[in-house]
């Protein structure tokens, strides 16, 4: 690296740029792509170190590494497929009972022309209105790695703003608040400058990754009822919605995407903790838009998406964790905002 001194390597750099992200299903274009594929770089040895990764598979890529210069162009591609699956509301999705029961009988009246008589809605399809919990699963529709996994939705609505919601979603401090099996996150590489300024400003750019918003690596732990603890290390981004994103919204909306990092660029661990076992995240989604009330009260409605993969537990099994897993996100972020 010719304009970079070895004293501006940090050692916590170095280890970001070793981190490494599944990019099969990403559409990233060719241009940005070669932006990802790293640096050299001389560790505290004097020995040259490789931090990016050969290009792989049929469409070029399978595996990239976060090395700053390209990582934008990551999370702008991981943006635009979690509003895809946080928007698509197409017959792909099939919904538990008492989701199917609300929008069918939804459907029935405004077939009937009746007016649907409901405070606080929003104005896209499959709005969620009163306490109803909408969640659905679907096939996941991207192909390769991870395809044969199903993709969770829920929604529902939160008696708070957005900008409330997504300064809870994205406080590493706070999970415990609303997550009853976390023991803990923790932001490992703040990637962008001056996150906390320009999360709720359209125009306000990160001037290394040219991204508005908040983006970081964390890592974080699940206590389940049995077993070792679950942890995740996931690359995280967040930021505030532009009318031309394509979503439908009635006042302030924000995403927040994430997907798992490894350490190696084959995408596994490095070994070096047995105390826990390793998760992953393909795809977490947070679409989070303000709603508008006469009265002025602060409302809003949260969107996860959740495509993981849970090696060694059967498909159905893990579908029905996930709905469920789903259902309480939203009901534990909701009540929390209740009480307060």
């Amino acid at each position: 690296m010719d304009d970079v001194s070895k004293a501006e390597i940090s050692k916590s750099a170095v280890d970001r740029m070793a981190s490494f992200i599944r990019a099969h299903d990403l559409d990233i274009p060719e241009e940005d792509l070669a932006k990802c594929i790293g640096e050299m770089v001389e560790n505290g040895d004097g020995d040259e170190q490789r931090t990016d990764v050969v290009c792989k598979g049929a469409v070029g890529k399978e595996i990239l590494t976060i090395n700053g210069n390209g990582s934008g162009a990551i999370m702008g591609a991981l943006v635009t497929l979690g509003l895809e699956e946080a928007t698509d509301e197409s017959n792909r999705w099939t919904g538990t009972s008492s989701t199917h029961r609300v929008l069918k009988n939804r459907g029935k009246l405004l077939k009937k022309g009746q007016i649907i008589e409901e405070e606080i809605k929003g104005s896209w399809t499959n709005a969620a209105s009163g306490k109803d919990i909408f969640v659905w699963s679907a096939k996941c529709s991207r192909p390769g790695y991870g395809s044969d996994y199903p993709v969770v939705k829920s929604r529902g609505l939160i008696p708070a703003s957005a900008k409330d919601v997504v300064e809870l979603i994205k406080d590493s401090d706070r999970v415990t608040d609303y997550n009853k099996m976390s023991i803990g996150r923790k932001d490992q590489h703040v990637l962008t400058k001056d996150q906390k300024s320009s999360m709720h400003c359209s125009e306000s750019k990160c001037p290394k990754l040219g991204v508005v918003g908040e983006a970081k690596i964390m890592s974080s732990k699940n206590q389940p009822p049995l077993g070792k603890p679950l942890e995740f290390k996931t690359l995280f981004y967040a930021r505030q919605l532009r009318s031309d994103d394509g979503v439908e919204m009635d006042g302030a909306a924000y995403v927040t995407v994430g997907r798992s990092v490894w350490e190696t660029p084959e995408g596994t661990t490095d070994g070096s903790d047995n105390s826990t076992t390793r998760c992953e995240i393909l795809l977490s989604v947070n679409l989070v838009r303000e709603i508008v009330t006469e009265d002025g009260e602060k409302w809003c409605e949260l969107t996860l998406v959740s495509h993981g993969v849970s090696p060694g537990i059967p498909v159905f099994v893990g579908k029905q964790l996930g709905l469920h897993a789903a259902e309480n996100y939203i009901k534990d972020i909701r009540a929390l905002f209740e009480q307060s």
